[in-house]
């Protein structure tokens, strides 16, 4: 089976430190996008619904009334593009824990694209750190986009499991496989995962067959 290795043997002192301080920034901006940009974007929707109704209850004309209307679907479709930006910078699922986070993930993703998606989590999970949880969700979830962009698969398995100090993570699913030069060309978020695998001082993995799916194997040490 072709498959490549990618370890993290490159300024191995510095990845860790550059990457946790990457998701403290996302974890900020998360925040005041949240807290300052939401509150401005709940005022402003509270404002023009009370212009909606002053305008309704004054009986004027039509238009006025049908560009405030417009104007909350935009507040509204503005909301729901902050809180999609604010899940990519810091989803707030991690906080509760990695194997609670890839179940959530799981069922988003069979609910979404309607390929089947399980998940299997051993034990020790509970006792990762913050940035070990989210490394390890971003890198499940560029997996699964990839397996929803380009597998043609029908079923997709999570599974997690820690060895003493040692996690491995495995993404697999029976799509159609691919070529590792091509897709080493063309990107597919091979690099994003690469990174994040290195941050972990960890070794990612991909093993894929053309017609026989794909597996993506990171193994990683954890503190006890």
């Amino acid at each position: 089976m072709p498959h490549d290795i990618i370890s993290g043997d490159r300024h191995p002192e510095a990845l860790p430190l550059a990457e946790k301080v990457r998701e403290e920034e996302r974890a900020r901006i998360a925040r005041d996008l949240h807290d300052e940009l939401g509150a401005h974007l709940t005022g402003i929707k509270m404002a023009l619904g009370l212009l909606r109704e002053s305008l309704a209850r004054a009986q004027g004309p039509e238009q006025p009334l049908e560009q405030a209307r417009y104007a909350e679907q935009l507040i509204d479709e503005a909301g729901d593009a902050m809180h999609g930006i604010i899940d990519d910078l810091c989803p707030p699922i991690v906080e509760f824990g990695l194997a609670e986070a890839l179940q959530w993930q799981s069922r988003m993703f069979t609910r979404q694209t309607g390929i089947v998606c399980r998940q299997r989590c051993g034990d020790g999970l509970d006792e990762l750190g913050e940035f070990e949880v989210i490394t390890l969700f971003r890198i499940v979830r560029e997996a699964l986009s990839n397996v929803a962009k380009y597998a043609h698969a029908e079923n997709a398995l999570i599974t997690v499991e820690r060895q003493g100090d040692v996690l491995t993570l495995r993404i697999e699913d029976d799509g159609r496989g691919f070529d590792l030069a091509s897709a080493a060309r063309n990107g597919s978020g091979l690099g994003n995962m690469r990174r994040r695998a290195q941050a972990l001082q960890g070794t990612l993995q991909l093993d894929t067959v053309q017609g026989k799916g794909t597996t993506i194997t990171v193994v990683a040490p954890v503190a006890r």
